[in-house]
């Protein structure tokens, strides 16, 4: 991928405008660079592993779509559609606009109140569903709409409550991620942990020490209360794997960027790739769809 990669890289910094081409050339140029993308989607969603930056590829995306523009073409296909599994989630889970300067975060920030930033845990997503406080169900987040049944495998999972302090049914979301001790992401990087749990998840067995190595971040409880600090002390109380260390209120760009760069080089117990700018509140969870929402964006790592 490496000579693609720099010769893509080459193109996209250089073109400009719609391409001077044949319409047999534009289909050939527009078919490779679509079975491309294919090929890194399916290994980043399917099988957790990232084959390219992602700059690089959300470059590539930006440019696959302008030139299904220029000459006409129905839109690219989603990048979800080979992750799906079985089993639908009750509550669809949301992707995650970029913010890619700080024009952009600016711009977020100034139109909206009540906000909050937390690190992006670079891990794989899961709906982790109990019933009368007993876990019922977990679902790996495939496309969005279903997935795969991750119930066997997270029952293993000494981050993962197999009973919570009170009999209440509840839906979570949140990333499973690989436990690292007092990992600096500015020095080490992700380490390919997000490919760990993933390739972990996939097998039909996991070993009590595979499992331990395994911690939760919840990021979301779509029926719970209005405010994100209720949320979290509700959580809590409950039992789960606590976040409110890696939860900071922000009013200004200069507090969204105290703590980004913090996060970036503060030892953490995972990896991450950026930080995510949320609002405290949000609609109700039978409005959510599989597409960026208005009330949460991506700030990623230099």
């Amino acid at each position: 991928f490496t000579i693609f990669a720099l010769t893509l890289l080459c193109s996209i910094s250089n073109a400009a405008d719609c391409p001077d081409w044949s319409p047999v050339r534009a289909l050939d140029e527009i078919t490779a660079l679509q079975k491309q993308i294919d090929i890194w989607d399916d290994s980043y969603h399917r099988r957790g592993h990232s084959l390219i930056t992602d700059e690089l590829y959300d470059q590539s995306r930006a440019r696959l779509t302008e030139w299904r523009k220029c000459f006409d073409l129905d839109l690219a296909p989603e990048p979800l559609r080979t992750a799906g599994g079985k089993v639908t989630h009750p509550v669809a889970h949301t992707g995650l606009e970029k913010v890619r300067d700080r024009h952009a975060v600016e711009n977020w920030l100034r139109s909206r109140e009540d906000i909050w930033i937390q690190p992006k845990v670079d891990g794989v997503a899961v709906t982790l569903i109990y019933r009368n406080g007993v876990l019922h169900q977990a679902i790996s987040r495939g496309d969005g709409v279903n997935g795969q049944d991750w119930t066997t495998s997270a029952r293993l999972i000494p981050a993962i409550p197999l009973q919570l302090a009170q009999p209440v049914d509840l839906l979570v979301q949140g990333e499973l991620y690989w436990r690292l001790i007092d990992h600096v992401q500015a020095k080490a990087g992700s380490l390919n942990a997000r490919a760990t749990v993933a390739g972990l998840m996939a097998r039909k067995e996991v070993s009590p020490e595979q499992a331990a190595g395994i911690g939760l971040f919840i990021w979301e409880w779509p029926q719970g209360p209005a405010g994100l600090p209720a949320r979290i002390a509700a959580l809590d109380a409950l039992g789960l794997p606590s976040i409110a260390p890696y939860s900071q209120p922000v009013q200004t760009f200069a507090d969204a960027e105290h703590w980004r760069d913090h996060w970036y080089r503060s030892p953490l117990p995972f990896a991450s790739d950026g930080v995510v700018l949320r609002l405290s509140q949000r609609p109700s969870a039978e409005r959510w769809q599989v597409k960026t929402p208005y009330w949460a964006v991506a700030w990623k790592y230099p």
